[in-house]
């Protein structure tokens, strides 16, 4: 069904696509790259969502933090990329904001349609820069993310995409049991490598007024599993074509919320990634896919 959202910053009308099946009732934006603004499973509240951030592709201007961060309503899902992602950094005498710009690419070609199985929600975001990358995000929402993501460029680029999954209360909480099989967990401020325990313990709202960050590799076709006691609802994040895991831990008040980031490059920036030897890069057409699927499930009948 169609529909409208009001910008909180401009007060226009954005374009809005609401999708119901299955228990699950989301709504996805064709103008921010069919990012999903929010997400209820079973009648529950699974995303979080800032309503004071901007939800218009036109309030933004890809500029260090502040750019992406006056855009970032967080939702069930803000797609980072596509040349960037992670930290501000400059390279080569360019300047990249806060992960990138996809997240705030129009997306043409935004189409529903009913099969037998499910809703399936198809749209094309291309990331077109002046210094001559050409990037494009060709998105297929069916109760998955599926993205292909070819280089129709000359020159071989930079390819940096994460999948910002994020939750909040009443799903999330002090309770609430994340799990996945860690083969590394290390801190993304210090550098250094940091327990499994550590990056999973969850915090009250108000418990913590900085955010925490955490790269991990885990087994990702086994996905991560989460599991809320306060709803009785249970989440399962998978992802194909994406080694490495971030973990955003953000448990102030009011921006009450975990991060589930499913990428191809940990969130550092464009320029330490490549420091590193971790940035991947894509040749003149050549494509990759990539995949995150949400499964959820309620295993108590709530009052």
């Amino acid at each position: 069904m169609r529909a409208t959202l009001s910008d909180p910053i401009s007060g226009k009308d954005v374009p809005a696509l609401k999708l119901k099946g299955s228990g699950l009732e989301l709504i996805a934006i064709p103008d921010r790259a069919l990012d999903v603004y929010s997400l209820r499973f079973a009648g529950t509240l699974v995303s979080y969502t800032d309503p004071r951030a901007g939800i218009s592709p036109s309030n933004f201007v890809e500029d260090g933090v502040e750019g992406f961060s006056k855009n970032f309503f967080a939702g069930f899902l803000t797609t980072c990329g596509l040349i960037q992602s992670g930290r501000p950094c400059e390279e080569g005498g360019r300047r990249f904001g806060l992960h990138g710009r996809i997240s705030n690419t129009p997306c043409r070609e935004a189409e529903v349609r009913e099969d037998t199985e499910a809703i399936v929600v198809t749209g094309v975001a291309d990331e077109i820069h002046l210094e001559g990358e050409r990037m494009r995000l060709e998105r297929t929402i069916r109760l998955d993310l599926r993205a292909y993501l070819p280089n129709f460029g000359s020159e071989p680029t930079p390819f940096m995409i994460m999948y910002h999954i994020n939750f909040g209360a009443p799903f999330l909480s002090e309770e609430l049991r994340l799990s996945a099989d860690f083969e590394y967990v290390g801190d993304r401020d210090t550098g250094a490598e940091a327990s499994a325990a550590e990056a999973v313990k969850m915090g009250a709202r108000g418990s913590s007024g900085r955010e925490k960050v955490y790269y991990t590799r885990a087994d990702l076709e086994k996905g991560v599993r989460l599991e809320s006691p306060a709803t009785g609802v249970s989440a399962l994040i998978q992802a194909e074509g994406l080694n490495w895991l971030g973990l955003w831990k953000s448990f102030s008040d009011p921006a009450y919320a975990l991060g589930v980031e499913p990428c191809n490059c940990p969130g550092l920036g464009r320029a330490a990634a490549r420091e590193r030897g971790l940035l991947p890069m894509l040749m003149p057409g050549e494509t990759r896919e990539s995949a995150v699927r949400a499964q959820f499930s309620s295993w108590r009948t709530m009052p």
